[in-house]
């Protein structure tokens, strides 16, 4: 009778294994930033393999400062949004000298610590991409959200992401006029919300390839000689079309 009893305590192993990795993980990630949890060359599979689960692992010196360190704390504090579901942000400190702690990742993933900080996307264990653009939280966020996680952009419109989000998964006209309309309704004046619907307009003419070749040719013009202000205006723009996803 007390065997069958404690039949009911059973769970599967791997839940087991990966509450108790979590709360060691969580538990001493005190130093690093918040939302953000730390791993290690002993943690980093078991943590990135937890079924169902992404995770976004920067790869960085020990002790980072200074301004990209700053776009981190800025897109961890994201992480925290009731829209984020099964996914993770992770960060590998990695020490130069003495001990030279998490190292042999370094070397496992090929980097070089004049690369670093290097952010890799991983899903159940494995490895799907790595960011190749600017060290911004915007950025990042909008790598994130390619890689299929419902993650908030920085400075974008929330309403006009979920219309945006809309139009790009409907083949059918009429729906994507429909929601063009609504798009422009709620746009009025606003210069950022015309961003959308400029590139609703253009989508609908050009067809979906147009956003792909639009943010390469922003990013472009993004490498050369601008003022703030125009800057500022490429850099909304990016964003936007980032939300065409």
């Amino acid at each position: 009778g007390i065997r069958r009893g404690h039949q009911h305590l059973v769970v599967p192993l791997w839940i087991s294994v990966m509450s108790l990795l979590l709360a060691a993980v969580v538990g001493c990630a005190a130093s690093t930033a918040m939302g953000a949890v730390k791993i290690d060359s002993i943690t980093f599979d078991k943590f990135i393999s937890i079924p169902g689960y992404s995770t976004l692992v920067k790869f960085d010196k020990s002790y980072a400062y200074g301004d990209k360190e700053d776009e981190f704390k800025k897109l961890t504090k994201l992480s925290n949004d009731p829209k984020v579901d099964k996914f993770f942000i992770a960060e590998v400190p990695i020490q130069e000298y003495a001990d030279k702690d998490n190292d042999d990742l370094r070397e496992r993933f090929s980097l070089t610590i004049e690369q670093l900080p290097v952010y890799k996307f991983f899903r159940e264990g494995k490895e799907v991409a790595t960011h190749s653009g600017e060290v911004k939280a915007q950025e990042i966020a909008a790598f994130i959200r390619k890689n299929g996680v419902k993650f908030p952009a920085i400075g974008s419109i929330p309403e006009l992401d979920e219309i945006a989000s809309a139009f790009m998964h409907t083949d059918d006209t009429d729906r994507r006029r429909s929601l063009l309309t609504e798009a422009q309704d709620f746009a009025g004046d606003d210069k950022k919300a015309s961003m959308y619907v400029k590139a609703m307009k253009k989508v609908l003419e050009k067809g979906n390839g147009y956003i792909e070749k639009e943010t390469a040719r922003v990013g472009k013009l993004l490498t050369g000689t601008l003022t703030e202000e125009k800057k500022s205006e490429l850099l909304d723009k990016k964003m936007v079309l980032s939300q065409f996803v």
